[in-house]
């Protein structure tokens, strides 16, 4: 445990360093903008190239380091979990906690815990980390451990990526206005960014997605359907490799996939690949990108595609919501 500890001490002020570098270049790039009599080159002796070059270094060792926290969190949750599973059979013996387990997880009302590799919110927003850099517009999905699950819950989870289908919801189920207003929300997100790619932005916006099964690890986005509980409660993670401000590759995991009801396991999916779209969490409590997501409003909303379209401008930080 001190050992996590200290690697995460470590991680979090090499995330400073980080921040303060891009910060750095973002000057930098801003003064190429102003004449050459004003223009400024260097920061503390680098130039934009060093800033970079640092920038990626950085990016790299806080993903690998990333790496061996999680390897090191497995082998201690495995010890704990075998030394706690005889105490939790007798339990379940003894009292029929199996039965409140299921009826719990089963609960369409229950709110289910999600985290993301980075989280950094003030005020009512939307948080944009990195985004795709794509030629096209197709990125490629691959689904891992589909093997042995029915084709209808695999065409939850597809169409979670790639319905098209939108409808009206009121306001006044979100608190968002007086009723008799209404907002429009997606149930995938192949719909919600056609709505919004039809603007030019600096980036391509992902609209098409080609979903795959194979276990051979190809994709651009590797989403592992698990049985195990996680630890922490959580009922979904996302990670994503970058490289600077480009995204390279995400890995979503979904955790107790049998316990899952297919709206809860079709929400689930459509708030991990929001992460790893590059959308980070949202402070309002009912909206989709919440760090807890409570199931009133479970789709893609007009919040939600604004901060995809800022962020695919280029614009890093948050979407303040209109509504």
């Amino acid at each position: 445990m001190k050992e996590i500890s200290r690697l995460k001490s470590h991680v979090d002020i090499m995330k400073k360093e980080l921040d303060y570098t891009t910060k750095q270049i973002k000057l930098l790039e801003k003064n190429r903008k102003v004449s050459e009599w004003e223009k400024i080159d260097h920061i503390n002796g680098k130039s934009i190239d060093e800033l970079k070059h640092q920038e990626k270094n950085l990016s790299q060792e806080i993903t690998q380091i990333q790496k061996e926290i999680k390897k090191s969190q497995s082998k201690t949750l495995i010890i704990t979990e075998l030394s706690l599973l005889p105490v939790v059979v007798l339990l379940i013996l003894i009292s029929g906690l199996g039965n409140s387990i299921m009826d719990f997880t089963n609960d369409e009302t229950t709110s289910f815990k999600t985290r993301h590799l980075i989280e950094n919110l003030r005020g009512d927003t939307v948080d944009t980390w990195k985004s795709w850099r794509l030629v096209g517009t197709t990125l490629n999905v691959n689904v891992l451990n589909a093997k042995g699950l029915s084709e209808n819950r695999i065409d939850v989870i597809k169409n979670a990526i790639t319905s098209e289908e939108s409808l009206e919801i009121d306001d006044s189920l979100t608190h968002k206005g007086p009723k008799g207003f209404s907002s429009t929300y997606f149930t995938g997100w192949a719909g919600a960014l056609k709505n919004i790619a039809s603007k030019d932005t600096l980036y391509n916006i992902p609209t098409d997605f080609n979903v795959i099964t194979s276990n051979g690890g190809e994709g651009d986005v590797i989403i592992t359907l698990s049985n195990l509980r996680d630890g922490d409660g959580y009922t979904g993670y996302t990670k994503s490799v970058v490289d600077g401000n480009e995204i390279l590759k995400s890995f979503i995991t979904i955790y107790d996939v049998t316990n899952l009801t297919d709206e809860q396991l079709g929400t689930i999916l459509r708030h991990e690949f929001g992460h790893a779209l590059g959308l980070g969490h949202s402070t309002a409590p009912e909206d989709l990108m919440a760090p807890n997501i409570d199931m009133t409003v479970p789709y893609i909303s007009e919040c939600n595609t604004n901060a995809i379209r800022d962020l695919y401008n280029g614009i890093q930080g948050s979407t303040v919501c209109e509504k």
